[in-house]
């Protein structure tokens, strides 16, 4: 073998020759040339065997005995390389589970977080922290108050808490000017003020000058004119007016609060041509007719003034209709038809008495006649020609920020499914009632649900809580969250529980809701003790049965359709979102036109208000949280989402008898309805067997992403008999099958489309419109049974 020997490597300087000496390295330091001599020596006879250590045959088995310690060192280095690789560099599989849910429903825990509602000092510490002063939106004291109650929130172990801003057009009374005032004037032999409403009594302006009576959204305007009386100043009583001889245009107009909205009345009024409205609460009503009235009884004085918005047109922010108020949003600057144009303006029935005493005209009919103990009278004009009213409204339209308050407790398995709840911070004044009890019971939610997590539960479905800002103006705040998530909630959102002035009453319990979540009620309720002494050893369902029974169902508990000017509007009209309000209430056998608690939207709904006249130790708010409790985790923990889709019957059977009162204009629009009828008919059925596939699901059997298919299929349901087009006219409201009336905000419609182009078809004789409604809802129907048919409700049964 031939080896070559380099004595210098690189580009060396080597010594001048002569000097250099063959095989003897030099260093580069020691060169001064670039030549470099190499000397080649003949290595063939020299080998390593001629190494004496590995000579022979001990020579031998060393180099064998070498070979192996190489190669298996080798070996075991590789080995190593290999698994440290696998280990952070793949990541290792989870066993996969083929069968069997994850969570559901767990009794236990509704147990547990309702035995941590039970602290008497919470309740009173919300309502007493909320209700201290007036509430107004959009003003300071009500945002600090909302930053308090982020910064208190944020403690809790919340996924998030945050506010959302809206930029929204609000009404207020203008502070800086005069006040508005209701007149009567003698116009001989000078002018001269004979009466003047009085809105300065102790428990008004002067201890609250941030209390002025108004109805917000009215216009500011002056008139001087005659006053006429309309009862309740629904349609037919205007219609009656007009039997009378009674002339309306131009004229005031003198309306009881109660039987429809306000809103309703005032556009009533502005229809027939008058020039102003005044509303009033008559003591039929809010006093039940008797003398003794708060603070001795819950009855409303007659210096008390209810105050309320008169918008009939609810979009949300008046300026950005179909589209949320964020920053940045160009606002419409047309003329806005959403509220009134003629002005607007309360009084308590003190003063009421005093103007109807001095109407004259003729007698107004019996039925109209209330508990002013004066002669009811309807004008035009009063008994004595000399006298006139003057209506002088000062009010303001702004546009403020408001803020919702949202916190999140995220879901752990099906984290983009949502159960809401909802309360809401403002109010006309201190609220005891209206919003302090809501208030107070979704705090306790909040802390409850808290400490499950803290102690290591988390939900199946994101937990959202959420406190709305300007709801006393027409659900504003809510409205605007609705339309900024629509696309987010129209995916997820699996049910909104509305708590609204939760004590209303201390009669019987009570609820307004989807058809879809009346089992759940009913279920929750049953396992809530009643705190009635008379019921100790009954549940909140026995007393709620007996007290307010379904006359159609004997067995059942009455369940009313959800009134159109509330948080839940948004998403059960616009989004087809299940919702829900409970309640404690009042009567409503015994007082059928007391529209709410007698107090409403008065200086007297106050903390004490509650403890003297409603729920003195809170017992009815822990019961109302513990019943919402429950809810809450059926609906954000059951396996299968607990829809009772058969309840659906009892929406269909009112739809059913409606179109056949008006098959006469059905017929004439060239329209068979017997294919809507077989199709309700075909779907009803369908029910039946849905119901049955549904509770006989075999958990065990399930995978997740089965489960996760059942519940998007029933989470569709409802969302069928949304038209996003909106109903004609309405575009705020999309269901097909309910919607707030048209003439009453208060009262719901059935087949709402159909109604509004039924009426269409007759006065205009356009009847294209009509035909359509009735098509949308066949489509609906139909689409309706293809979903609780589909064969993934049939194979796990």
């Amino acid at each position: 073998m031939t080896s070559i020997l380099v004595s210098v490597f690189g580009n060396s300087r080597m010594p001048a020759k002569g000097k250099y000496i063959a095989g003897k390295q030099v260093s580069r330091w020691e060169a001064d040339t670039d030549n470099v001599d190499i000397e080649y020596k003949n290595l063939d006879t020299q080998s390593i065997a001629s190494v004496p250590f590995f000579s022979g045959r001990k020579g031998c088995l060393l180099k064998i005995l070498f070979l192996l310690v190489f190669f298996s060192a080798g070996m075991i280095l590789g080995y190593m390389i290999r698994r440290n690789i696998h280990e952070t560099l793949i990541k290792k599989e989870p066993a996969v589970e083929h069968f069997g849910i994850k969570q559901t429903y767990d009794d236990s825990l509704r147990q547990k977080i309702q035995a941590d509602l039970n602290d008497t000092a919470n309740y009173n510490d919300h309502l007493k922290e909320i209700s201290k002063q007036v509430m107004l939106s959009g003003i300071g004291t009500t945002n600090k108050f909302i930053e308090y109650l982020i910064s208190f929130w944020s403690t809790f172990p919340l996924d998030s808490v945050k506010m959302k801003q809206y930029s929204v057009l609000l009404s207020y009374r203008n502070y800086t000017s005069k006040s508005s005032s209701i007149s009567v004037l003698s116009m001989m032999p000078n002018t001269s003020v004979v009466f003047q409403a009085h809105y300065n009594h102790d428990n008004m302006s002067g201890i609250h000058p941030d209390y002025i009576p108004f109805n917000a959204y009215s216009p500011s305007g002056f008139v001087r004119s005659k006053l006429i009386y309309a009862n309740y100043g629904c349609k037919k009583d205007f219609s009656r007016l007009k039997k009378l001889n009674v002339t309306i245009k131009k004229n005031v107009v003198l309306v009881k609060y109660g039987k429809i909205h306000p809103a309703n009345k005032v556009l009533h009024a502005q229809t027939e041509g008058a020039a102003g409205v005044i509303l009033y609460p008559d003591p039929a009503d809010y006093a039940n007719g008797q003398s003794i009235v708060y603070p001795k009884t819950w009855w409303l004085p007659g210096w008390a003034v209810p105050l309320s918005h008169v918008r009939y047109n609810l979009v949300g922010d008046p300026q950005t209709p179909g589209y949320p108020a964020i920053n940045g949003a160009p606002h419409t600057l047309a003329e806005n038809s959403d509220y009134p144009k003629i002005p607007v303006q309360p009084i308590g029935y003190d003063d009421a008495r005093y103007l109807m005493s001095q109407l004259g005209g003729q007698t107004a009919p019996d039925e109209w006649r209330g508990c002013l103990n004066v002669s009811y009278k309807t004008g035009p004009g009063f008994s004595d020609d000399s006298l006139q009213l003057e209506l002088d409204v000062n009010n303001v339209i702004e546009r403020r920020n408001i803020s919702n308050v949202i916190a999140v407790i995220d879901g752990k398995y099906e984290k983009d499914k949502f159960v809401i709840i909802g309360a809401h911070t403002d109010s006309w004044t201190k609220g005891g009632v209206d919003h302090a009890t809501g208030y107070s019971v979704i705090w306790e939610l909040a802390r409850g649900f808290s400490a499950l997590v803290r102690d290591g539960w988390r939900p199946r479905r994101t937990i959202m809580l959420a406190l709305w800002d300007a709801s006393k103006y027409g659900h504003i705040g809510s409205f605007e969250w609705v339309q900024e998530y629509e696309k987010m909630l129209g995916r997820g959102a699996v049910a909104y529980i509305n708590l609204d002035s939760v004590i209303r009453g201390n009669y019987s319990f009570h609820a307004e809701a989807n058809p879809l979540l009346y089992s759940i009620i009913k279920n929750s309720t049953q396992k809530v003790p009643c705190t009635d002494p008379d019921y100790y050893d009954k549940s909140v369902y026995d007393m709620w049965l007996e007290r307010f029974m379904d006359p159609g169902k004997p067995s059942q508990p009455k369940i009313n359709p959800l009134n159109g000017d509330s948080d839940h509007t948004p998403f059960e009209y616009y989004l087809g979102v299940p919702s829900v309000s409970p309640m404690y209430t009042f009567n409503s056998k015994i007082y059928p036109h007391l529209p709410t608690y007698p107090a409403f939207s008065t200086l007297e709904d106050d903390k004490e208000y509650v403890e003297t006249f409603l729920d003195k130790d809170t017992k009815l708010e822990q019961t109302v949280t513990k019943i919402v409790a429950d809810m809450v985790l059926l609906l954000a923990d059951s396996a299968v989402l607990p829809f009772d889709v058969q309840n659906y019957a009892q929406v269909f059977d009112r739809g059913k008898k409606y179109l056949r009162e008006n098959e006469a204009v059905i017929s004439s629009a060239n329209v068979d309805i017997n294919v809507l009828y077989s199709k309700i008919d075909l779907f009803i059925e369908a029910t039946k067997s849905f119901a049955f596939n549904v509770t006989s699901i075999n958990l065990d059997s399930l995978k997740e992403s089965d489960l996760y298919l059942i519940n998007d299929k029933l989470l569709e349901l409802p969302r069928i008999f949304i038209n996003y087009q909106g109903i004609p006219g309405y575009p705020q409201y999309r269901h097909l099958l309910l919607a707030p009336h048209a003439e009453n905000l208060w009262d719901d419609q059935i087949f709402p489309g159909i109604a509004v182009t039924i009426e269409q078809c007759q006065t205009k004789k356009d009847c294209d419109p009509l035909r359509q409604q009735i098509a949308l809802l066949i489509v609906s129907v139909h689409q309706a049974v293809e979903i609780i048919q589909d064969e993934i409700f049939i194979r796990y049964s």
